[in-house]
């Protein structure tokens, strides 16, 4: 089996750092709340964040649970990011479920903002209005 682009230290460094910072930043904790929850040193969290260093199970399991999130959801968004859905089917044809699917692993908050501009587009750009059909005039 061919390797995978994700198998450089450094880009599973920065991956993981990535979905840390986004969990803390979506629960709106800051890295000091949650370095001092977890048992890490500000500087030392700030470091793993950004993808210079590394962090053990046990002190990324306290970081978890300082941001109130279940590991197994940090490992599979660090999985996503690293391509692991790549060969996934094909999308469903019914919108639902392609909603579904889409916001699936979103935290509220981004969930919110989408939201928010969806109907900001919808009323900013009113659908066109009708035009008489060819042969009929409108009444009045």
């Amino acid at each position: 089996m061919p390797f995978a682009y994700s198998e450089s230290a450094d880009i599973v460094r920065a991956a993981l750092g990535s979905v840390l910072r986004q969990r803390r930043e979506a629960v709106h904790r800051t890295l000091t709340e949650v370095a001092g929850e977890a048992g890490l040193s500000p500087a030392h969290l700030s470091e793993v964040e950004r993808g210079r260093k590394e962090v053990s199970t046990e002190r990324l399991l306290a970081v978890a649970h300082a941001l109130g999130v279940r590991p197994a959801d940090l490992y599979a968004e660090l999985a996503r990011l690293l391509g692991a859905d790549s060969e996934r089917p094909a999308w469903p044809e019914d919108p639902p479920a392609k909603l579904r699917l889409a916001t699936a692993g979103m935290p509220l908050e981004a969930l919110r903002s989408v939201a928010d501009f969806s109907a900001y587009l919808a009323m900013a750009n009113p659908p066109p209005k009708a035009r008489p059909r060819i042969g009929f005039e409108a009444r009045r």
